[in-house]
């Protein structure tokens, strides 16, 4: 079977694919002949070796995608051959076949291909632990989600919308706004503006009459100030990443005089500590996507001879949407 393969961490432009021996699966684990991987930031930063967790190379990138289980491990009685499943892994999903530990698949419902069952993992599962376990978003609250054009904020949008809040997009590119007011922002913050520490809690005011209850703080650098003053009294303010490439400081006095909470979220750690409570919230967004409550949208597929093509979307930051890369099939 092929693999796109990374032999030496730090320029994407040398991803390799290669013909490997199929994996075989171990106990626990079933064998998927994998259809469609997704694409992420966090992939990218795991192939330029910047992500926290780095794979001993070789490895083949991806923490999701979608496909057919092939073979069954000892002991595994939950699926059978033929199963189409959507799986959520530290990496790996960037191969036409792959070993999987049983609890890190989700079986699909009928209605949902494997395009856009490899698109609504990782992103919504962030999305939804944010606002609903980190933030206890609820009904009326005003939720301020920045990188808004990105996956995960294309996610919290529509799920802050499902739950019946008052959406502020902060968006980075302001060419890009429509996509948020398409995905469910009621407001635009502009993020490019002169002193974001300043500007960003004016144009929230501007637009709520006060502050925000929720923000989903996905930037960094001088964007969480802005953010952090933007919050109401006892607003919450969750760190999600870091696009802009700077680690933000925070003055704690700000966090005592407002009584405001600031927390953050690796999703990775709800799959490897609570895989049960990780398959409810799938089970849920696979119901709300039936349902057609939300969605992603993708903006392109790839075959894997294309991957370097889909890495540069991102490094680009023309991002605006999902992009999937097809095992073994045209893009």
């Amino acid at each position: 079977m092929r693999a796109i393969l990374v032999k030496e961490v730090g320029d994407p432009d040398k991803v390799v694919i290669e013909e490997v021996a199929s994996p075989v699966p171990g106990p626990g684990e079933v064998l998927i002949h994998m259809k469609a991987a997704a694409v992420n930031f966090p992939d990218l930063l795991t192939v330029e070796g910047k992500y926290q967790t780095i794979p001993p190379v070789p490895f083949s990138p991806g923490k999701e995608g979608a496909g057919v289980v092939a073979k069954l491990g000892q002991g595994v009685t939950s699926l059978k051959p033929g199963d189409r499943v959507m799986v959520q892994v530290e990496f790996g999903s960037y191969a036409e076949q792959m070993a999987v530990p049983v609890h890190d698949c989700y079986p699909m419902p009928d209605e949902i291909g494997f395009d856009e069952a490899a698109a609504i993992g990782v992103a919504f599962q962030t999305a939804h632990f944010a606002l609903v376990e980190r933030a206890h978003v609820k009904a009326g609250d005003a939720v301020l989600i920045t990188a808004a054009t990105g996956s995960v904020g294309i996610a919290a949008m529509q799920l802050a919308k499902a739950f019946g809040c008052t959406v502020l997009a902060g968006v980075t590119t302001m060419s890009k706004a429509h996509i948020a007011t398409e995905n469910g922002a009621d407001h635009i913050i502009d993020l490019t503006v002169d002193n974001p520490r300043d500007s960003i809690r004016d144009q929230v005011k501007a637009a709520t009459g006060g502050g925000v209850d929720v923000v989903l703080e996905i930037v960094g650098g001088q964007v969480f100030d802005g953010c952090l003053r933007a919050l109401n009294w006892r607003g919450t303010l969750v760190v999600i990443g870091f696009t802009s490439g700077e680690i933000a400081n925070m003055k704690a006095n700000y966090v005592l005089l407002k009584g405001v909470s600031v927390t953050g979220i690796n999703w990775s750690n709800y799959r490897n500590e609570d895989p049960a409570w990780v398959r409810r919230v799938q089970d849920e967004i696979f119901q709300m996507y039936v349902q057609k409550k939300i969605s992603m949208p993708i903006q392109a597929t790839f075959p894997m001879e294309d991957v370097v093509k889909a890495f540069n979307i991102i490094r680009n930051r023309e991002i605006r949407g999902k992009i999937v890369i097809r095992m073994g099939g045209e893009g």
